[in-house]
């Protein structure tokens, strides 16, 4: 026979499974959310001789949460977002006016923190030299590629920010002979990155020439274009990077670790940390700080 305190338990997961029913929440959510709280359910039938319903705290979540064993931190702040509605749904409305939510504030568990994936020294060497061989045969497509694949590496830009570049964003600083990029970041939010000119001046005017030759939107057209006019998508871009990798015996994946690449580089020239943060347009220097920590080839070139 269930106890006073097991019937509280589960009229009030009844009522509140039932609300997620009324207002149209998904089959899988719902299934989901009757799941954490059937696991949190039969954890408290072992404990609710020594803890009422309505005494139910953070400690009593932290401990639920150890029984779960090792579980992934996603799968863990999915269980904490559950238990956190289904008690604020009791909060609003019980009427002994029990309010669980300041016992739940800013329970989260955070992500362990990993090194960012880049391309070794020897990768980098590999990607470096194909990136300076001549373009056989010479077409558009060859050069929009290693021009995208060059701002990538050698700016840090993410690869949101390369697809939105367009032909007018770029300035000339002849005098310090480098060419000075418009971005778009995150949160439409602009800043500017530099590149030297020789790096990608040969690709830039053979594209330059490309479009504004071609019956399209000359200086407001995007570099990333395909040959129709159109601008590349993510998963365009995705795969040409894969395939090219693929191609030089490069085993990792994504886009993204060109920018990680490019923010190691910059720290294992002693560069400042805040110049690092705003080419890259990092909001948190706390962000641009896991490049900063120590790989076993700087510990060795810092005791020579």
């Amino acid at each position: 026979m269930q106890s006073d305190q097991l019937l509280l338990f589960e009229r009030w997961q009844k009522s509140f499974i039932n609300e997620k029913k009324v207002l149209n929440m998904s089959k899988s959510t719902i299934m989901n959310y009757s799941n954490i709280l059937d696991k949190l359910y039969n954890y408290y039938s072992l404990h609710e001789e020594k803890v009422t319903f309505y005494e139910i705290d953070r400690d009593f979540i932290i401990s639920f949460l150890e029984s779960l064993g090792a579980i992934a931190t996603n799968t863990k702040n999915l269980h904490i977002t559950v238990i956190k509605n289904f008690f604020t749904f009791i909060s609003t409305h019980n009427r002994e006016s029990i309010d669980y939510r300041n016992r739940f504030l800013d329970l989260k568990a955070k992500a362990k923190k990993s090194e960012p994936e880049a391309l070794s020294d020897v990768e980098y060497t590999i990607l470096t030299k194909y990136l300076n061989t001549p373009i056989k045969p010479k077409s558009f497509i060859q050069y929009r590629n290693r021009l995208t694949l060059k701002l990538l590496l050698f700016t840090g830009i993410r690869a949101s920010e390369v697809l939105a570049i367009k032909l007018a964003d770029f300035l000339l600083l002849e005098e310090e002979g480098v060419y000075k990029i418009k971005i778009l970041g995150k949160g439409n939010k602009e800043r500017y990155v530099y590149i030297q000119t020789d790096t990608i001046e040969y690709e830039l005017l053979y594209i330059q020439e490309y479009i504004l030759n071609s019956p399209h939107d000359g200086k407001n057209s995007y570099i990333n274009q395909t040959t129709k006019g159109r601008v590349m998508i993510r998963s365009e871009l995705y795969t040409m990077i894969e395939n090219l990798f693929r191609k030089l015996g490069i085993k990792k994946r994504g886009v993204h670790l060109l920018r990680h690449t490019f923010g190691k580089k910059m720290v294992q020239k002693n560069v400042n940390l805040s110049t690092i943060k705003e080419l890259m347009g990092h909001e948190n220097i706390q962000t641009t700080m896991i490049y900063a920590r120590s790989d076993e080839g700087s510990m060795i070139r810092a005791v020579k």
